[in-house]
């Protein structure tokens, strides 16, 4: 609880001074409450006993109440002739408090008529009830605004963090998981800070209150009614530890649904692929079944602590109303160390405890449902505050940086070292220059180390050890928003994200002119498709571009990367899903995307390498072979056994395609702009099969 109390008030600023504000209104409507209720021991009292006056328990209403003694509201206080004063109500003394003997010697004399002390209790009424609804609105309004600004500082915090972490942090996190502190955890917090807090807060006061008033009326009264609460305390407080417990346990498995159902949604093209249904369900209902568990064991703690509570408050209303009525006629009652004189109670007085004992248990009813809040909170809290807590993914320098903020894109590698695990290194003391402007590809088998050492550049990872430059600088000795922006990525699965064609060509370049976009679109092949679409450039993307095709992705991204025009390139296996007529078209605007640029492209397939001017063979997490492509194959070494398995998986495949062998295929045959149209992409699978279909077109099989 006090590490909520500090969350809350580390984040509440700027709303602080709002939220005492909010506290003194929730202190004034309880007080309003808690004064409400006196009215009725008034009527009650003076229709029961004209002797008992509000006068006698509360002097100072003196004056009020003569102000009501007028004919107009009791007839008989009419003077029989016009000429005489108004008559006055009768002397009466007022009744024998418990307080002591000189109210039985010394008795306060009242002199108030019954129906102006009716109408003085109703104008009571009528004034704290207007009183305590203008209050009340006061109060949720502001707690209200408090937490929606709460909830979104919150937010915005913790989704700008969450972008500011690590790529290392994220690759061991759940995407559930994080969705669900940045809604159903911060929700938690919003709902405390909206209701738990003020009901907390007048709970605690209504309890205080109630007790005040009514050891004021009658301490001995007051002691004999709220003899069941010790009791009463031991079991909201048992109780309401065994519900806090279970409330955590069900926040962690809500969050393991979250997971689960993020992942299988995800990847639901594999789940129906594979028809894995059944076993999905299976094990999101295994899931399922923990929550309702500790769901329905959570359940059965509250149903066992309300009927308690409930019951015990009937407890004390028999209490109440056995020792109140006892007195009330006339008998006197003594327990222990408390007595109550006979006829020290009135009717009004037992009316008024029975109405502060309701009262009095609400809140004590209330504190299971103020715990959970409060758990689910401190939980929420702790979630979100270790994100908080987290370094960023990369330190910025204390060093102003006055440099260039266009770089030229000399990058070198001088012995880096790089594991994602501890004594785990993926990069092995790797020393690389790369000229810029120059074009390298990284080919390798998987694991080897490529897409690790291109991600080094822009700082998603920092390395280990050794030195990584561009421009002889040290990466780190530049603002990562400079960095970055002399960096263009385009990745396998390419993203498109929610709104318009054209706001995710921009994103390249933010503020870009819809002729800039147009001009990259056309660069990377794309404008036409994008003006068949419905509404052009302004046709609405879909959740992660679901509508347009792997090969339109890819060239949108493509155009995205023209835009920003960043003098290094990071290409990682760009067509890897594409089929070759796709893979075709993306080459052609990767043609156009590289030109003039530092490239750095990572591939498993010759398709993608391009023109380069040096290729890059990764093993193991070092650099084994460099040169270029003749250079390679002639080395007999890694690259020409890649090769050579790549060759040999290309014929084999092409033989169980078209039942023809790979010697029955005359090349010779094929007519110039077939053949240059076959072999546009590179990979020896496309190549058999471009060059199949280019000789069924024109029967020129031998």
């Amino acid at each position: 609880m006090l590490f909520l109390c500090k969350f809350l008030y580390r984040n509440l600023k700027g709303y602080r001074l709002l939220a005492v504000l909010a506290m003194l209104m929730t202190c004034a409507q309880v007080s309003s409450d808690l004064l409400a209720t006196i009215p009725l021991k008034f009527i009650v009292s003076k229709i029961s006993n004209p002797r008992s006056d509000p006068s006698c328990t509360f002097p100072f209403l003196d004056s009020l109440l003569t102000v009501f003694d007028t004919p107009v509201l009791d007839p008989s206080l009419r003077p029989i002739h016009r000429d005489q004063p108004l008559r006055q109500p009768p002397l009466a003394s007022c009744p024998a408090i418990s307080s002591g003997m000189n109210s039985v010697i010394h008795p306060r004399l009242t002199h108030h008529s019954v129906s102006g002390v009716i109408v003085f209790s109703l104008l009571m009424l009528a004034v704290f009830g207007l009183l305590n609804a203008l209050l009340i609105y006061t109060e949720l309004f502001l707690s209200t605004f408090i937490a929606q600004h709460l909830s979104a500082r919150l937010r915005e915090q913790l989704f700008d963090q969450l972008q500011r972490l690590s790529m290392d942090w994220h690759d061991g996190q759940k995407k559930g998981d994080l969705v669900q502190r940045v809604t159903v955890n911060i929700a938690d917090i919003e709902k405390l800070v909206s209701d738990g807090l003020i009901d907390l807060l007048a709970g605690i006061l209504t309890l205080a209150g109630v007790v005040v008033i009514m050891l004021f009326i009658s301490s001995g009264y007051t002691l004999l009614s709220l003899a069941i609460a010790p009791l009463l305390f031991l079991i909201v407080f048992s109780y309401t530890g065994g519900i806090k417990a279970a409330a955590k346990k069900k926040a962690k498995a809500a969050g393991k649904i979250a997971d689960v159902a993020t992942e299988d949604l995800q990847a639901l093209t594999v789940v129906k692929a594979f028809t894995l249904e059944k076993r999905k369900n299976l094990r999101f209902r295994n899931h399922v079944g923990t929550y309702r568990e500790i769901g329905l064991h959570a359940g059965r703690l509250q149903a066992q602590f309300t009927p308690l509570v409930s019951f015990l408050g009937v407890l004390g209303t028999i209490i109440v109303l056995g020792i109140g009525g006892y007195v009330a006629a006339g008998k006197g009652v003594k327990f222990g160390l408390v007595a109550i004189g006979a006829s020290t109670i009135d009717i009004g007085t037992l009316v008024l405890f029975l109405t502060y004992l309701k009262m009095l248990y609400q809140p004590m009813r209330d504190l299971s449902k103020l715990t959970t809040l409060a758990s689910n909170a401190t939980s929420g809290a702790e979630r979100i505050q270790e994100v908080l807590d987290r370094a960023p993914e990369a330190a910025e320098t204390s060093v102003p940086y006055e440099g260039p903020h266009k770089l030229k894109g000399d990058i070198s590698f001088e012995n880096v070292v790089f594991g994602y695990l501890k004594d785990q290194p993926v990069l092995k003391g790797i020393t690389l220059h790369i000229p810029a402007g120059r074009r390298v590809a990284l080919v390798g088998s998987s694991g080897s180390g490529k897409t690790t050492l291109a991600k080094l550049i822009p700082r998603f990872y920092e390395i280990q050890q050794g030195s990584l430059k561009i421009d002889d600088v040290e990466v780190g000795m530049y603002p990562l928003l400079v960095l970055r922006q002399n960096i263009s990525l385009v990745l396998q699965d390419s993203v498109l994200f929610e709104g318009t064609v054209r706001e995710n060509i921009e994103m390249g370049r933010s503020g870009a002119t819809l002729e800039e976009i147009i001009e990259a679109a056309k660069k990377a092949n794309i404008h036409e498709t994008i003006m068949r679409l419905p509404d052009g450039y302004e046709t609405i993307v879909r959740e992660q571009g679901n509508n347009f095709s792997a090969g339109q992705r890819q060239r949108l991204a493509i155009a995205r990367a023209i835009l920003r025009d960043a003098p290094i390139l990071l290409l990682d296996e760009p067509t890897a899903n594409l089929d070759a007529e796709a893979e075709a078209a993306v080459m052609h605007a990767l043609n156009t995307l590289v030109v003039g640029r530092t490239v750095l492209t990572i591939s498993h397939r010759l398709s993608t390498l391009g023109r380069v001017d040096e290729i890059l063979v990764m093993q193991h997490g070092q650099i084994v072979e460099q040169g270029t492509f003749k250079q390679l194959q002639r080395k007999k070494g890694v690259f020409a056994s890649l090769l050579e398995e790549q060759n040999r998986y290309a014929l084999d495949r092409a033989e169980d395609e078209t039942g023809i062998t790979s010697q029955r295929l005359c090349f010779s045959c094929l007519r110039k702009e077939d053949f240059v149209k076959a072999t546009a992409p590179l990979t020896f699978g496309g190549i058999f099969r471009q060059v199949y279909a280019a000789s069924h077109r024109k029967d020129q099989f031998a």
